[in-house]
């Protein structure tokens, strides 16, 4: 064999091994890919038959059913609210307790905070879980225990739409409340319970609201409810002009 021939065999072997190592390689970053999308969607995704999270002890001053303050109170505050809606829960995180510490439990009987519900996210994604969490939260107040299971459900919130709400999830959580998981039941298909949501409701569109969660200040509407100091500055005017 010359020595040409040898040299263009040995370039013929160096270009398959090439080819073979690129093939091996992009093979290899496929495998990746796809483990870590894998993992990803394992990580995000709830788990409804696993263990339920508890909620952390909070204090609810003056609570008296859906709301915590006086009836009478001069400023009313009313937060209109999805379970299902992540931003809602980082208002009940973030915002509703320093909220509450300030202006009932240390307000001198002047701000009511009220909860009202707004089914928004069943109608973006299907389903019912947002209307049935809310009426289990209803079930909940039937029983003196609405706070403590409004923190509970934000507390298992996981997505929209992907089962962390379900009739089977809710009935575990009014376990984990504590509550009379018999008459938990029997209200759960009651009308009383889903008339009250709904009353939320119409009161929403009596507002004109379009989003949740929203926040009113004695009818006004707070452009951002997530801005702390957006919100402090609201109730300060509102409770400047009650005087």
């Amino acid at each position: 064999m010359s020595f040409y021939r040898k040299a263009a065999e040995h370039r013929q072997r160096q270009a398959r091994q090439k080819r073979l190592a690129g093939i091996a390689i992009v093979a290899g970053l496929s495998l990746v890919v796809v483990a870590v999308l894998v993992f990803q969607s394992l990580a995000s995704a709830p788990n409804p038959d696993g263990a339920l999270v508890t909620a952390e002890a909070a204090a609810y001053p003056q609570a008296n059913g859906k709301a915590m303050g006086p009836a009478g109170a001069p400023v009313v505050v009313q937060e209109f609210s999805d379970f299902q809606c992540p931003y809602c829960r980082m208002f009940h995180e973030e915002i509703q307790a320093q909220l509450v510490e300030r202006y009932v439990a240390n307000g001198a009987g002047r701000v009511r905070f009220e909860y009202h519900h707004f089914i928004i996210i069943d109608g973006n994604v299907g389903g019912v879980e947002s209307r049935h969490a809310a009426i289990a939260s209803e079930c909940a107040n039937e029983q003196g225990g609405f706070w403590q299971f409004h923190a509970l459900l934000f507390a298992n919130q996981a997505g929209e739409g992907r089962g962390a709400f379900s009739d089977t999830r809710l009935g575990q959580l009014a376990g984990t409340a504590g509550l009379n998981t018999s008459a938990f039941a029997k209200c759960f298909t009651s009308s009383a319970a889903a008339n009250a949501v709904i009353a939320d409701e119409q009161l929403a569109r009596q507002y004109a609201l379009n989003s949740t969660p929203s926040l009113l200040v004695n009818g006004q509407k707070v452009a951002n409810p997530l801005d702390f100091a957006q919100v402090t500055a609201t109730i300060d005017a509102a409770l400047a002009a009650a005087q």
